[in-house]
């Protein structure tokens, strides 16, 4: 495919996004800066029917329309970047059990203290304050039947079926989803996914919940963190009822990483359980892991300080 229609075909998806939902606040020189989009593929997308405000030295971009025109071009952008460095647990020799040694800091003044979402969500007894706004913790994280250990191959073959069986009326929406960051707003609007086929993880998630509710599967809605690298990244994804417990699943973040060639969709099959890449957490990490003195939520960074069997 030729750059011209790359950015023909990111703008295509772009105009889905009503246009109230744009704030044109980023120059062109932080376009350059940040998002990596040079004068040049800058004047290619205007061209083309990029959308801003104002003119010359004062025009101004839309962030999340910047970021997609980034992914969709595949440009060494931090979105782009990002983008890949997801897959890293995913790509992996095995997937294991593992523990992971965490800190959070909060990014806000003052003395904080660790919601209940999060010493919930850590190994007992392992919570302990740092500084005033940081904490250490454990977390262990079980790959269930995708573990070597547990069948002998590691293909989680037990865990795949029940995922298949679950997941059958899911999996055909999962394939026609086309991967998009969209406004927060838009996130939770299953109707706005179904009407446009645009998400990103929790709008796919969102939209996915929904389709199986429709259809009587047992599926619910889980968020937390995506184990990869040294900076997990916030995420969103399915859980499957197996009797007494629920099992990660990801259809939408499997297709759409085949798709771009960053896991192997052999390996990955859309069914398959992700047990062992994620990391629930009963909410949004960034708001969930520590309360202010208001009893407010507080913006938090989340880094793995080392992993252990």
């Amino acid at each position: 495919m030729s750059r011209e229609q790359a950015v023909k075909d990111v703008l295509e998806r772009a105009r889905r996004i009503p246009h109230r939902w744009r704030r044109f606040t980023v120059s062109a020189a932080t376009a350059a800066r940040v998002h990596r989009i040079d004068e040049a593929l800058l004047g290619e997308a205007l061209d083309l029917g990029l959308a801003h405000e104002g003119g010359g030295a004062d025009r101004r971009f839309d962030d999340l329309d910047l970021k997609n025109l980034g992914l969709g071009l595949r440009v060494p952008s931090p979105a782009w970047l990002q983008v890949r460095l997801s897959a890293q647990p995913f790509n992996a020799a095995e997937v294991r059990d593992a523990t992971y040694r965490m800190r959070f800091q909060g990014r806000a003044p003052g003395v904080l203290e660790p919601s209940p979402q999060l010493a919930s969500a850590v190994v007992a007894d392992t919570l302990r304050r740092m500084g005033p706004d940081v904490f250490e913790a454990d977390l262990r994280v079980s790959a269930g039947e995708n573990a070597p250990e547990a069948d002998g191959d590691g293909d989680g073959d037990g865990d795949a079926a029940d995922c298949a069986r679950e997941l059958g009326p899911v999996l055909p929406e999962a394939a026609r989803l086309e991967y998009y960051l969209v406004p927060d707003g838009l996130r939770g609007d299953a109707g706005f996914v179904a009407e446009t086929r645009l998400a990103d993880c929790r709008a796919g998630t969102t939209y996915l919940v929904r389709v199986a509710e429709d259809a009587g599967a047992a599926v619910r809605p889980a968020t937390g963190l995506l184990l990869a690298g040294a900076f997990p990244l916030p995420h969103a994804w399915l859980e499957v009822s197996r009797g007494d417990r629920w099992l990660p699943a990801d259809p939408y973040y499997l297709v759409t990483m085949a798709g771009y060639g960053l896991l192997d969709g052999e390996r990955w099959p859309p069914h398959r359980s992700v047990a062992g890449t994620v990391w629930k957490l009963c909410g949004p990490h960034e708001d969930l892991c520590f309360l202010a003195g208001d009893g407010g939520p507080v913006k938090t960074s989340v880094r793995i300080l080392r992993r252990s069997p």
